[in-house]
C-alpha cells in the first residue's frame, strides 16, 4: 500500500477530492495541517507528499521538509518557488524563448518611475507574489499610476514594493489556462473576466469554457512545466487578437475547480493515479 502524505492550511474542495480519489485507489493519507502540525527535518511521513498550502510561503516551506527526508514532493519546493515568483518564472521563460509580455522590473519607485515613462499605455502593474489578480492594476494614466505608487510603497512586504510592468495583451477580456500532469497536458479551459473587470481571475468572477487544445499549446505548456521542474503545473497563458501565444504565469499548486467544471476532466482522479503509478515504481 503506497502511503501519501497530504500538507494544507485551509481545505478547499480540490484538497477533499483529492483525498477522496486517493483513498478510493487504496491509498493510505495521512492528513497534515501545516498551521497545526511542526514539520522535522528529515522525518519520513509517507512515501510521498503531495503540496497543497494555499500559503505559497507554506508550501515550499511544507515541501522542502518532506524533501529532507529523501520523499518524494508533488510539487517540489523548487518548483513551487519559482511559479510564485513571477520575477523567477518569467526569466526562465524568456531566456528558453518562450513568448512573454515585455515586462520591465523595478526594484525602487525610483526605476519604477522611468519604467512608467518610458511604456506604452495602457500598462499591467503587478508585484512579483501574489494570487487572484490581487495588486494587479491596468494603468492608463499619471494620476492612477501616482495613486498605485504611493500605496505600495507603504506596504509592509519588500517584494510586494517590487514592480513588475508589463506590456498589456489585448485579449478580449479572456486568457487560457491548461493543466500538465507528468510532463502531459490534461487539457486547457479558457477563463471570461466579468463584464466590469479586465481580471478573468475565477476567484473575482470570471467564467470558465472548455479550450480547445492545438499542438502549439501543448507544447508551450509541457516545455514551461519542464523548466520549473514541476509534476503538477497550470500554465495560463493570453491570447492576443492575431492568436500569438504569451505565458503570463505558472501555478505550482493549481486549483482546478473551476476548470474541471469547465472541462468535465476529473484532475483529482488523474492526479491521484499519476502519484499512486510513479510511488509503485
Amino acid at each position: 500500500m503506497v502511503e501519501v502524505e497530504l500538507l494544507y492550511d485551509y481545505p478547499r474542495l480540490e484538497e477533499r477530492l483529492i483525498i477522496e480519489r486517493l483513498r478510493a485507489r487504496g491509498a493510505e493519507v495521512t492528513l497534515t495541517n501545516v498551521n497545526d502540525v511542526p514539520l522535522v527535518m528529515g522525518e519520513r511521513v509517507a512515501d510521498v507528499a503531495v503540496v497543497r498550502p494555499i500559503s505559497m510561503f507554506k508550501a515550499i516551506y511544507a515541501a522542502a521538509a518532506r524533501e529532507s527526508a529523501g520523499t518524494w514532493a508533488v510539487n517540489n519546493a523548487s518548483a513551487i518557488s519559482v511559479c510564485g515568483d513571477k520575477v523567477l518564472c518569467l526569466s526562465r521563460m524568456a531566456a528558453s524563448g518562450i513568448r512573454i509580455p515585455r515586462t520591465v522590473i523595478a526594484v525602487d519607485s525610483r526605476s519604477a518611475e522611468q519604467a512608467f515613462k518610458a511604456s506604452p499605455k495602457p500598462v499591467v502593474d503587478k508585484p512579483p507574489i501574489g494570487s487572484w489578480g490581487r495588486l494587479v492594476s491596468l494603468i492608463e494614466d499619471e494620476r492612477t499610476w501616482r495613486t498605485i505608487l504611493e500605496y505600495r510603497s507603504l506596504l509592509s512586504s519588500a517584494q510586494l514594493k517590487v514592480h513588475l510592468l508589463q506590456q498589456y495583451v489585448e485579449t478580449g477580456g479572456r486568457d487560457v489556462r491548461v493543466i500538465v500532469l507528468g510532463g502531459e497536458v490534461l487539457g486547457a479551459m479558457e477563463r471570461i473576466g466579468p463584464p466590469d473587470d479586465w481580471r478573468t481571475n475565477v476567484a473575482l468572477g470570471g467564467k470558465t469554457v472548455p479550450y480547445k487544445l492545438n499542438g502549439e499549446l501543448v507544447e508551450t505548456s509541457i516545455k514551461c512545466a519542464e523548466l520549473v521542474g514541476g509534476d503538477f503545473i497550470a500554465v495560463d497563458i493570453l491570447v492576443d487578437r492575431s492568436g500569438n501565444y504569451y505565458v503570463n504565469e505558472l501555478n505550482g499548486v493549481p486549483e482546478f475547480k473551476g476548470f474541471m467544471e469547465a472541462t468535465g476532466i476529473d484532475v483529482a482522479a488523474h492526479l491521484a493515479g499519476f502519484v499512486l503509478d510513479r510511488a509503485k515504481r
